[in-house]
């Protein structure tokens, strides 16, 4: 037991150095394409993305330790549905012994089981993704009947299911041109079930699909929405700037290859999930040194600034927005500890 401390405090410690050092500290990493769902504003089921192989096991244990060589990381798995991964349970534990994994999921496949096996893992936090508070604009958006009572349903287990006080389970919102005054209603979900909401905004360069802007002020209904809700969770700094991103077009500078990367099923590392085809060199054949220095020599020449997701409106929000220590306090609160059989 202290030696596991001993190396959960190591591990936080050097993830603390990079943040500090402004390094790279995310990683969106691609397990497989293929998807059980047909959602409207992803195209990674499709043909194009969904026959491309799976990463393996042994592939994501070279992946966690050349990541390593450059501090630990939160790794966000994704897919596609990473759910449908055979050797998913194997893949977190090999990436939970040196970072942090986490994962989206649209809930579909979650079972008591399969839940209890990736927390002990040493999965750290898993949100599930809705839409919509009504269930049939959900199901239709997803493109899978009954798809909005089985995600209720996975958040419930996943609550259940958690083995250590720091795993956190969330609900996450794609906040579009359609589903702002659904919200409030799924936050009071999250409150019945106690459990926290999170928020992302689309992206319009995730493949062809057209644009799906929310209104111009977007940002100030958030904000109303997080001071009125404790299980309302977001960095404020984030979400302070969904208005500009819409009315603008997206936020510049982008700091993606600097702090965060994107990885593909085949080892690709690149700079950005939505430009998957732009890439510095595989991770399954050279030094990660080597390829973060690429990453930031890309940073460095990027001028695109299509896109607010959370994965990079987070780490930006952290390390470089204003009010800092706001939103570090908003960060505690989406990781903070929750006991066991608790609520937030």
């Amino acid at each position: 037991m202290i030696a596991a401390l001993a190396h959960d405090f190591s591990k936080k410690l050097r993830f603390a150095c990079s943040c500090l050092r402004r390094r790279l500290i995310h990683v969106n990493l691609q397990l497989l394409y293929d998807c059980n769902y047909r959602c409207g504003i992803c195209e990674f089921w499709t043909d194009r993305f969904r026959h491309r192989p799976r990463l393996s096991a042994a592939d994501a244990r070279l992946i966690a330790d050349k990541l390593d060589e450059t501090g630990p990381k939160i790794i966000s798995i994704g897919g596609g549905e990473a759910m449908l991964h055979p050797e998913l349970v194997e893949i977190v534990r090999m990436l939970g012994a040196r970072h942090f994994p986490v994962m989206i999921t649209n809930g579909s496949l979650v079972t008591p089981e399969l839940a209890r096996k990736l927390f002990q893992a040493g999965m750290v936090e898993i949100s599930v993704s809705l839409d919509y508070a009504d269930p049939a604009r959900h199901d239709a958006q997803r493109g899978a009947p009954g798809a909005f009572q089985q995600g209720l349903a996975a958040l419930k287990t996943l609550q259940a299911s958690r083995t250590h006080p720091e795993q956190r389970v969330h609900l996450i919102v794609v906040i579009m041109d359609d589903n702002l005054a659904e919200l409030e209603p799924l936050i009071e979900h999250c409150r019945a079930m106690g459990i926290t909401c999170l928020v992302t905004l689309y992206s319009r360069s995730r493949g062809s699909k057209g644009g799906r802007k929310p209104p111009a002020d977007v940002s100030a209904q958030l904000l109303r929405l997080k001071r009125r809700h404790r299980h309302f969770v977001p960095l404020r700094g984030y979400i302070k700037r969904f208005s500009e991103a819409v009315s603008e077009g997206g936020i510049g500078p982008c700091y993606a290859g600097r702090n965060l990367c994107n990885i593909d099923s085949q080892g690709n590392v690149g700079f950005c999930i939505d430009r998957l085809d732009d890439v510095v060199g595989n991770i399954l054949s050279e030094e990660m040194k080597t390829l973060e220095a690429r990453l930031v020599q890309r940073q460095q020449t990027n001028t695109c600034r299509d896109c607010w997701t959370s994965c990079r409106g987070c780490v930006e929000s952290l390390l470089y927005g204003q009010q800092r220590w706001l939103n570090l306090l908003d960060y505690f609160r989406i990781t903070r500890p929750v006991a066991l059989g608790g609520r937030f």
